[in-house]
């Protein structure tokens, strides 16, 4: 597995809202019956439009022929304990292999504190097959109502230089799957000093940040037969600025 490190120009000036910019660049190695090995790299943007807006670009390729790109935005409103957002996501994946797309709007409201946020909401799912006919109901599937839930906790408050998270969810930044396929997860990220005396800021201190994730999904989930499992493991470095 190989780590990538990000670039971007020096700030010119302070960002607004509590979080600053950020580029991240993450590869990724997986494994599943259906794909087998795989790798991949993932590159997102954090955009922190103001105090209670943020956006979040996402895309992915993976050497399955896999291949999805992401757009989230958050609205959101300090409470005298925690955060309220709200949240809205479309997603599309082009599983190229399979010469079949699908594309995701979701919906989705949550509450995040320093130790532990819940989020739920709904998506709808529509799939269809490269060889489809515009006009054609074949092979052409519609979800109209899909569950979504996510919940994580961490060992430390969101503002601390290092963290490690954990939870479940029936969706991440790539993926979405129905309610009865939970994702678990684990996590955590590292900042790097600028100086051995630094003071830690959440508008961050440091520049750099190391990433690590590693999720696995039960195929069988409440099946009966769920006796293997999808893994993936990711690692990378954000810019910060």
């Amino acid at each position: 597995m190989v780590a990538i490190v990000t670039y971007a120009a020096p700030p010119a000036k302070a960002k607004p809202g509590n979080q600053p910019y950020s580029l991240s660049l993450i590869a990724e190695y997986g494994y599943n019956k259906t794909w087998q090995h795989y790798g991949g790299a993932e590159i997102k943007a954090f955009l922190p439009v103001n105090d209670h807006v943020e956006i979040t670009l996402i895309a992915e390729g993976l050497s399955s022929n896999v291949y999805s790109a992401g757009l989230n935005v958050r609205p959101k409103m300090a409470l005298p304990i925690g955060e309220l957002f709200f949240d809205a996501t479309i997603h599309y994946s082009a599983i190229q292999r399979n010469r079949i797309h699908d594309a995701i709007t979701a919906t989705s409201i949550g509450y995040r504190m320093d130790y532990v946020s819940a989020q739920v909401g709904c998506f709808y799912r529509t799939m269809a097959s490269y060889d489809r006919a515009w006009h054609s109901e074949e092979e052409y599937l519609c979800e109209p109502f899909n569950f979504l839930y996510r919940i994580a906790a961490n060992v430390r408050p969101l503002c601390s230089r290092w963290n490690i998270y954990m939870g479940f969810g029936n969706f991440c930044d790539t993926q979405f799957e129905r309610p009865w396929q939970p994702i678990f997860f684990f996590g955590g990220y590292y900042d790097f000093a600028p100086s051995s005396n630094f003071e830690y800021t959440y508008r961050a201190a440091s520049h750099f940040r190391l990433l690590f994730e590693a999720t696995c999904k039960p195929t069988g989930m409440f099946h009966l037969n769920a006796n293997f499992y999808g893994a993936t493991a990711k690692f990378g470095f954000a810019y910060k600025f």
